[in-house]
């Protein structure tokens, strides 16, 4: 059960609502989101890319990055992007292929593949790229922690570059008083904004952001106009959204004119897997299509073949061969999902007969497909409330030894990046971010793992009850289609901008029923101790519903408001975020 707390932040709402226009309801959410002065209820409001996005410049060695790549373009030197095949990675990709062809590169990519190479730059591609005749080796959402594999690099005489946004490793083992602690791979250029010099205003931008900047700053030293690298703008907000970043400072810009471009893309794949999703004929596209229709179709080559899939579907140049394309990603989604509907089954079951008192959550899943694991780790994390950890087998060693792999998906109090590196003796491989983390090690240790991230475990029963924070409380009476329409200058919403909640206590059930082929939402007709009747719709857990209203009619509940559109009529609903009943 979730723990509801309430905002109680105090400003002039009447004055703020005034002053910009907006409701005083709107005016609160602001003071919530920490938009507190006139300038950042402005910049909030009505900023714009031109205004509101850091300077390429500030990034560490950015310049250094974007005079290795220019001098390598007018040598003609051959150059080899090393992505990932995430949707941050494979936008990553896509942007600095594109960017870099059209300045002339010569430049090819490569994508590790999940099952042979697992995450980020491996000495398999680093061999390979030197057979090749390659010069420089590019990297883009990932190498900030590959120190040894990059090393490597430098040893066969490989020019690298590394263009990263994950955190960045550091020396724990003594004071080393003003030298940095930062631990970095050997290369001509580190560009990650959380690198500890970082002059960086907002360092929680992703991978294809950095990517993008580059991208701007080599367009800006060829003295090309700042509105051809315009065209990337969708990519960079795809996977702002996909990766899980929070929609502050210029990460909300990005995502807000980007969502505004995508539907008029100039990108025959992109616009075919709209299209092939249903999406072109949505009105509005929101973070949430982004996020679950979109990015998923774009996740499923990478995950069940190869992100090379979702990269042809970019550099698609004819309607046909993009359409091709997407129906293909879109079918390999359908097949995914099918495989993490039984895979959760499977979890959920090991949790309740064996794990049910670990605070932190080590599931084995030894066939489950590995590009899946995170999916069922957030599944577990979201049902659980706990910090969740799925591993499944993957292929033996070089020397023979049985290894695994594991995605892990966290809590806000437990920063999962920094806890893997407290138990790394049993890992070969890690990475990643608090939220979201990835590695490997042998499957002699995963119960030896799964103990000491467990005995480590400094969680209190308090941090693992989910918090849910509510704006206002607000009746429902005073909803209308106004207010509703004044909180779409709240987004975009997502990580760090959550969608506004409210509050209302005592509302009658006169009526409810099951909806869905999934008999998955329950639909109730509500009414206000005032006598506002209201739809409320609820998706959720219906048997369990069923079985805790028993013969309570009156309810009390977290919702958004929204607008139920429906052969041409409009009507006002709620949606429940979260409900308790009362006798």
């Amino acid at each position: 059960m979730k723990k509801w707390f309430l905002y109680n932040k105090k400003a002039d709402f009447q004055g703020i609502a005034a002053k910009f226009g907006i409701d005083p309801v709107t005016a609160r959410i602001l003071r919530n989101r920490e938009v507190n002065s006139e300038s950042q209820i402005r910049n909030f409001l009505s900023g714009t890319l031109e205004d509101g996005l850091h300077s390429p410049l500030l990034l560490p060695d950015a310049i250094r990055c974007m005079n290795n790549l220019d001098r390598c373009i007018r040598e003609g030197r051959k150059i080899r992007i090393v992505g990932d095949y995430d949707v941050d990675g494979v936008c990553a990709t896509y942007i600095l292929f594109r960017g870099l062809k059209h300045l002339g590169a010569d430049v090819d990519y490569q994508i590790p593949d999940r099952i042979r190479d697992g995450y980020g730059i491996n000495r398999s591609i680093i061999d390979r790229a030197k057979a090749d005749g390659i010069y420089t080796i590019l990297t883009c959402d990932n190498g900030i922690s590959a120190v040894e594999e990059l090393r490597h690099a430098r040893e066969l005489g490989l020019n690298v570059i590394v263009t990263d946004h994950h955190d960045v490793r550091q020396k724990t083992d003594e004071d080393y008083g003003c030298e940095s602690r930062d631990i970095l791979p050997p290369a001509a250029a580190v560009v990650d904004a959380k690198r500890e010099s970082s002059r960086y205003p907002f360092p929680e931008i992703c991978g294809a952001v950095v990517a993008w900047k580059m991208i701007q700053l080599l367009y800006q030293k060829r003295n090309l106009p700042v509105e051809e690298s315009m065209e990337f703008l969708e990519f960079a907000a795809i996977a702002t959204v996909c990766d899980v970043v929070r929609l502050q400072d210029e990460n909300r810009l990005i995502v807000k004119y980007g969502l505004q471009r995508i539907k008029e893309t100039s990108n025959p794949g992109l616009a075919a897997l709209l299209e092939i999703t249903g999406l072109s004929e949505q009105e509005k596209i929101s973070t949430y299509h982004i996020g679950f229709v979109l990015g998923p179709c774009i996740n499923a080559g990478g995950r069940l073949e190869s992100a090379v899939e979702a990269l042809a579907l970019f550099r698609a140049e004819d309607r046909a061969e993009a359409y091709e394309r997407a129906i293909r990603l879109k079918s390999l989604n359908d097949v995914r999902k099918d495989m993490t509907l039984e895979a959760c089954k499977t979890a959920f079951q090991q949790v309740e007969e064996t794990y049910a008192s670990d605070r932190v959550l080590v599931v084995y899943l030894p066939d489950l497909h590995e590009s899946l694991a995170g999916i069922v780790a957030g599944r577990l994390k979201e049902r659980y409330y706990r910090p969740s950890f799925v591993i499944t087998n993957a292929e033996d060693s070089d020397d023979g030894t049985r290894m695994a792999k594991g995605s892990g998906r966290s809590i806000e109090a437990y920063p999962m990046s920094e806890k893997l590196q407290e138990v790394s003796k049993y890992l070969t491989k890690w990475g990643g971010h608090p939220m979201a983390a990835g590695f490997s090690l042998k499957r002699s240790d995963i119960d030896a793992f799964r103990a000491a991230l467990n005995s480590n475990c400094s969680l209190s029963r308090e941090e693992l009850v989910e918090k849910l924070w509510i704006d206002v409380p607000m009746p429902v009476d005073y909803i209308t289609f106004d207010l509703i329409h004044d909180f779409d200058k709240l987004e975009p919403f997502g990580t760090g901008n959550p969608k506004p909640l409210f509050a209302t206590k005592g509302l009658t059930i006169a009526a409810l029923r099951v909806l869905g082929q999934k008999h998955n939402v329950v639909k109730l007709e509500l009414v206000s101790g005032t006598g506002r009747r209201i739809t409320g719709l609820l998706f959720s857990d219906v048997d369990r519903f069923m079985q805790e209203k028993e013969q309570n009619h009156h309810i009390d509940v977290v919702y958004y408001p929204d607008i139920n559109e429906y052969n041409g009529r409009q009507e006002l609903q709620i949606i429940i975020n979260d409900y308790q009943f009362k006798p």
